[in-house]
C-alpha cells in the first residue's frame, strides 16, 4: 500500500475515532457502540499501519489479496449496519404513528393529548415490506 494511502487511512480512523467518542459523550449512542466502532476504526488504523500482517490471513482465507479480505469484511460490516438502520427506523416510524394516532384520536373525543405514549410490546418486531 503506498504510503500517502496509509496517512489518509490512519488520518480517517483517528477522525473517526474521536467523532464516535464525542457521539458517545453527547450520550447518543451506549457502550456497545462504542465498542463496536472501537474496533472498526481500531482494525482500519492497523490495517493502514501494518497491512503486511493480512497477508497470511487472506491467504488462509484463500483470497487472493489482502484487500480482497478488506472489501469482503467492509461488505458484511455496510451490511450488518445498514441492517441494524432499517430495524431502528422501522421502530421509529410505528411508535411514531401510534403516537399520531393517539393524539388524533384523543382530539376527536376532545380530550388532552397523552403526554407520554404508552410502550407498544410489538415496537421491537421487525417486519419485512417488499
Amino acid at each position: 500500500m503506498p504510503p500517502g494511502i496509509q496517512l489518509i487511512a490512519l488520518a480517517f480512523a483517528l477522525f473517526m475515532a474521536y467523532l464516535t467518542y464525542v457521539d458517545f459523550r453527547r450520550r447518543r449512542f451506549g457502550v456497545a457502540a462504542l465498542g463496536f466502532w472501537a474496533i472498526v476504526w481500531g482494525g482500519l488504523a492497523v490495517v493502514s499501519l501494518v497491512p503486511a500482517l493480512f497477508v497470511q490471513l487472506s491467504q488462509a482465507l484463500r483470497l487472493a489479496r489482502p484487500m480482497d479480505l478488506a472489501v469482503v469484511l467492509g461488505m458484511l460490516i455496510l451490511s450488518g449496519a445498514t441492517y441494524h438502520n432499517f430495524a431502528s427506523i422501522h421502530t421509529a416510524n410505528r411508535q411514531l404513528e401510534r403516537l399520531v394516532r393517539e393524539i388524533a384520536l384523543s382530539k376527536l373525543e376532545g380530550n388532552q393529548p397523552p403526554t407520554r405514549p404508552r410502550p407498544d410490546p410489538s415496537a421491537s418486531d421487525v417486519e419485512i415490506h417488499g
